[in-house]
């Protein structure tokens, strides 16, 4: 997988583990397991949650992670026209790759 495509799949699974609460990374790595039916590796959450942070789509609260306002823009223009999570992924990993 590539760096954008990974960043990619923690962030959505940020985005949906952090819908009404922040979450650790317990929750996250629950909810990228049920996107890619893989868990991320240790190396693979760090470097992406240090990414994300440092182009402020997420922001740490404590031992938890939830969205800017930044990164809630960008989950939802992912989601424009697309109802699959699957397609969101792939819009978020362009609008990635633009940043």
């Amino acid at each position: 997988m590539s760096d954008t495509e990974t960043i990619s799949w923690i962030f959505l699974a940020i985005a949906f583990a952090s819908e009404k609460e922040p979450s650790d990374f317990n929750g996250i790595t629950k909810i990228a397991d049920g996107i890619n039916h893989a868990v991320p590796t240790q190396k693979e959450m760090q470097s992406s949650i240090k990414w994300l942070l440092n182009n402020d789509l997420i922001v740490k609260i404590g031992k938890k992670y939830s969205l800017t306002d930044n990164g809630i823009e960008l989950v939802n223009n992912s989601r424009l026209n697309e109802t699959g999570i699957l397609n969101m992924w792939k819009n978020l990993e362009q609008l990635i790759k633009n940043i």
